[in-house]
């Protein structure tokens, strides 16, 4: 049962954490980006909702379910087969994701919404510094944004064909 209950979490919330950081890796923060100052309101409504919360919740959920599930099927002759090196490394793709997330992601997601704040409250045009430095971050949020996007669309590949792995 314990396993059962596993797996139903796991994918549940697997398919929160993946799609919505794909949505937003891929379409979401790209447009965001694109849209320039108007754009900060869209993220603020984003923030509001508590989205960024929510998936990484769902994240940790995915995480923790999937350590345990990996703790009751771990065998280093499971380990060794199609189905066990497919999981294995669908479950490092989806820790990278997390990893890349929490310390690149959000540090610079969190600095791009400071000093667009700013610059709203000051309401006058960015210096050039500024400016500058606003453009970096927009860049590097982007460029991780679709990264982490990337690592979960393959994990989740890899985790759902990890039967057709075992399989083949």
């Amino acid at each position: 049962m314990e396993y059962l209950i596993l797996i139903f979490l796991h994918v549940l919330f697997g398919i929160f954490w993946a799609g919505g950081a794909i949505v937003a890796g891929f379409f979401i923060l790209p447009a965001v980006i694109d849209a320039g100052p108007a754009g900060g309101a869209v993220m603020a409504g984003v923030v509001r909702r508590r989205l960024p919360v929510i998936i990484s919740l769902a994240a940790v959920i995915v995480l923790l379910t999937g350590v345990r599930l990996y703790m009751l099927r771990f065998t280093p002759e499971w380990f060794l087969t199609k189905e066990g090196l497919v999981l294995s490394l669908g479950a490092l793709l989806a820790i990278g994701a997390f990893v890349i997330g929490l310390f690149v992601q959000k540090p610079v997601a969190e600095r791009l919404g400071a000093l667009a704040g700013q610059l709203a409250a000051a309401g006058s045009a960015p210096t050039a510094a500024q400016a500058a430095e606003l453009q970096a971050l927009r860049a590097r949020l982007r460029r991780v944004a679709n990264l982490t996007a990337w690592h979960l669309l393959v994990a989740s590949i890899l985790m759902a064909g990890h039967r057709l792995a075992a399989v083949l």
